[in-house]
């Protein structure tokens, strides 16, 4: 079995599992942490779960960001953020703090 052989048998089992969950891996990037907590049961967590560390270990290899790409996935979407990508983020945070009226008990 070829190294795509073996990456598309995994992607397809990363997608009956998260099917089992009730979701697509064809959304992985915009996964947030809501996506495994909010009306799922402990067990579809679980499979979402394992679903999404296959996708991301797939994406992960040579051959398997290769299938992912010719099958338009995004094998990047687990990585973790780059240094502007932090940033950013960083910056709107602390933007939303700085916005906020500090509730301290302190009065006047």
């Amino acid at each position: 079995m070829s190294d795509e052989a073996f990456a598309l048998q995994l992607l397809s089992m990363a997608e009956r599992w998260a099917g089992a969950a009730g979701t697509t891996l064809e959304f992985r990037k915009s996964f947030t942490a809501t996506t495994f907590s909010v009306t799922r049961r402990p067990e579809e967590r679980a499979l979402l779960a394992a679903a999404v560390e296959l996708y991301d270990l797939v994406g992960a290899s040579p051959a398997g960001a290769r299938v992912m790409q010719a099958m338009n996935l995004d094998p990047d979407a687990g990585a973790l953020l780059g240094g502007h990508e932090l940033e950013a983020r960083f910056s709107e945070w602390s933007a939303t703090r700085l916005s906020k009226p500090a509730d301290d008990g302190s009065t006047g």
